[in-house]
């Protein structure tokens, strides 16, 4: 029984005593139990008070994992998702598609060309202007259900939800049309900025959705080895 309950219990008791009796030993009864009321009245108040304070310092703890949580997937320079969420996001997505819940996905896998030069010419305040521009065309060009990550350094991972290959080849070639047609804006002033890509849909067969990206990743590399500024698309996985 807790503190409480135990001073409500012997409150009603000193009461029900209190009825049988008169004179001093009533005084003197009365005046413990206006005691034990006023402790009570106190202690119910600190309680409410912890309460309170308790379900306040709760809540403030959920908000602090929510931000440490967003934090730990969130890439500090350009907002968008991390390496770390973007495989938190795939792994979702691929046990959605194994379970026949969803049509599978599309990956995109894009680099920036010759972004080292534009590090080594210009310094890294503008290289990471690009990246923060670059990003910024990428999410303006996707639609809202599409997750855009920094896979790492200049390069990124879109993964595209309920789409068709129709649709994923639109938008991938019309962000690309978007970044040639208009220069990057820089404290050094506009740069031309290209990348290239590689487009892969996820299928059965791949070894879960590391396969998926390493088919895009295959296609992001012949299309930089051909020539840059272009994307391709993935070559379905061998037969078993």
């Amino acid at each position: 029984m807790g503190e409480h309950n135990r001073t409500d219990t012997r409150i009603d008791a000193l009461l029900a005593r209190l009825n049988g009796l008169v004179g001093a030993d009533a005084d003197a009864l009365r005046t413990e139990i206006e005691w034990l009321i006023g402790r009570y009245r106190r202690l119910d108040r600190n309680l409410n008070k912890i309460s309170r304070m308790s379900d306040r310092l709760q809540a403030e703890i959920m908000q602090l994992n929510d931000k440490l949580r967003d934090a730990s997937i969130t890439d500090p320079l350009t907002g968008l998702m991390n390496r770390r969420g973007a495989h938190d996001a795939l792994q979702i997505e691929t046990k959605a598609a194994q379970a026949s819940q969803s049509p599978g996905f599309f990956l995109i896998l894009i680099d920036i060309d010759f972004f080292k030069v534009v590090n080594d010419t210009h310094g890294h305040d503008v290289g990471d202007e690009v990246l923060v521009n670059f990003s910024a065309r990428l999410t303006s060009a996707m639609r809202e259900t599409d997750l855009i990550a920094r896979w790492g350094g200049e390069e990124f991972l879109i993964l595209l939800r309920e789409t068709n290959l129709a649709d994923a080849m639109s938008l991938l070639e019309g962000f690309h049309e978007n970044l040639r047609s208009r220069p990057v804006k820089t404290a050094i002033g506009p740069l031309t900025v290209t990348a290239s890509s590689g487009l892969c849909q996820y299928h059965p067969r791949d070894d879960g959705y590391d396969g998926t990206v390493y088919r895009a990743d295959q296609a992001l590399y012949v299309a930089k080895e051909s020539g840059r500024d272009q994307w391709l698309l993935a070559e379905d996985p061998p037969q078993d």
